[in-house]
């Protein structure tokens, strides 16, 4: 099975089918969690997004104002993602790392730190979690803000689903789509999911590729626990129906 990097190297070209139009559905990422952060004070500033992919997140707050620093663990993501900045004349300092050694790689203190769309449960332990959080919180000034979004698998791990039902977008001729398979393990910890998209070329004339990776099924109790050992404070759940946003999110305090 591939690794996050290389199944997100494989991806990156095609990241945008898994939406009816990326770029609008960016800013509306943006909205929401610059919506989020203004709520608790935080409306400019110095801005992590330590799992930044194509920039779905990092580009939209910083044309919204932030100071942002992107990092990802795949190179061909953060490529594509300098692409997309230049095209739209939006500075973010995009930068390839692992989640788990920010320090190394970014310099400063920064007042928030986001992780959006479910990347965090790509590390499979404890240990590496913990890593992962000890890195972030290094990064952060003291009181600094940690934001995730994640899925809601404490949900999830109840009803097992299958996976995600294609979704298809655009005209006849030049649509494009995705859908996803899912295999859970026996005791629901793990969940292999194989992504696929597809464009049409012609009416009717289609191409398609997949790629699977590994999810720990993180529920939310593991995750709060992980981040109070790490010496996070006000840890706080914010639903989608109470966030506007597609996945829970977890605040925290550095």
């Amino acid at each position: 099975m591939a690794t996050p990097a290389q199944f997100y190297d494989a991806l990156a070209s095609e990241y945008h089918l898994l939406f009816g139009h990326w770029w609008s559905a960016a800013q509306w990422h943006g909205q929401v969690i610059a919506g989020i952060l203004a709520q608790r004070g935080i409306t400019e500033g110095r801005l992590l997004d330590c799992t930044c992919g194509i920039g779905t997140q990092a580009l939209p707050l910083a044309r919204l104002g932030y100071g942002v620093t992107a990092t990802d663990v795949s190179q061909a993501a953060v490529d594509r993602a300098r692409v997309e900045g230049a095209e739209r004349g939006i500075e973010v300092d995009f930068r390839v790392c692992d989640v788990r050694d920010l320090r190394d790689h970014v310099e400063g203190a920064f007042d928030v730190v986001i992780s959006c769309d479910n990347a965090l449960p790509h590390l499979l332990t404890d240990e590496h979690l913990h890593r992962a959080l000890r890195s972030v919180r290094a990064c952060l000034r003291p009181g600094g803000l940690l934001l995730v979004s994640l899925r809601d698998f404490d949900a999830l791990r109840r009803t097992r689903p299958d996976g995600v039902p294609i979704s298809v977008h655009g005209e006849v001729g030049s649509r494009h789509g995705s859908g996803q398979v899912w295999r859970w393990s026996a005791d629901a910890e793990y969940v292999d999911i194989e992504l696929f998209t597809f464009t049409e070329d012609t009416a009717g004339s289609w191409r398609a590729r997949s790629g699977t990776t590994r999810y720990r099924a993180l529920p939310r109790a593991r995750l709060e626990s992980l981040l109070v050992s790490t010496g996070f404070t006000a840890v706080e759940w914010l639903m989608p129906e109470v966030s506007g946003y597609y996945q829970p999110i977890v605040l925290a305090q550095a």
